[in-house]
């Protein structure tokens, strides 16, 4: 009877280990040798990991992510892909940060859930970003907006989104400019 309940655990404990997402490594094997490839080897090594903060800027009382919690998880890490969750306030708003080692080289867009409504029909306004320029180090790239971004948002052609981890500090940044002028900035604490 030992023998039996002792394999129905293993079968269970082995189930229940293998029904995580099959698409995450905990720690990705990735050839780092361009500053693009060392941040991306250096995000991947976050999987799993949250980090919680709020924006230093806008300070616009009204502004969607100003005066609320913001939450960033580094969910999905591959060889060629990292997602990463970005919530504001529990629940109430969400967008996924993707990152992609393309054959172009980093590329950033964003996936976003949000709260609008849509009208039938419409589809929510996702996959806007670009590829990470030369300024980029191992800890901090910059991803100006590329021409489909351009396309599907005009106003967004100017565009330039920064990310940065800073592994002393266990702080990470998301910015954005536009004109070159600061349009948002959130800055995050690794939790514990």
């Amino acid at each position: 009877m030992k023998i039996f309940f002792l394999s129905l655990f293993t079968l269970l404990f082995v189930t229940a280990c293998g029904s995580e997402d099959e698409d995450t490594e905990l720690s990705p094997q990735i050839q780092a040798e361009t500053p693009q490839e060392q941040f991306y080897a250096n995000l991947a090594s976050l999987c799993g990991e949250t980090f919680e903060g709020e924006s230093t800027f806008p300070d616009d009382p009204d502004h969607d992510l100003v005066n609320t919690v913001l939450k960033a998880t580094v969910k999905t890490c591959t060889d060629e892909r990292i997602e990463v969750d970005f919530i504001r306030d529990g629940n109430t708003w969400h967008a996924t940060w993707i990152l992609e080692m393309r054959e172009d080289g980093l590329h950033l867009y964003h996936d976003h859930i949000g709260e609008k409504e849509y009208p039938e029909g419409e589809e929510p306004l996702t996959g806007y970003g670009g590829y990470a320029d030369d300024r980029g180090t191992e800890f901090m790239q910059y991803f100006p907006a590329d021409d489909y971004t351009a396309e599907i948002l005009p106003e967004a052609a100017t565009n330039v989104w920064m990310m940065e981890y800073d592994p002393q500090a266990e702080t990470f940044v998301y910015a954005l400019e536009r004109h070159e002028q600061p349009r948002f900035r959130a800055q995050l604490s690794k939790q514990q």
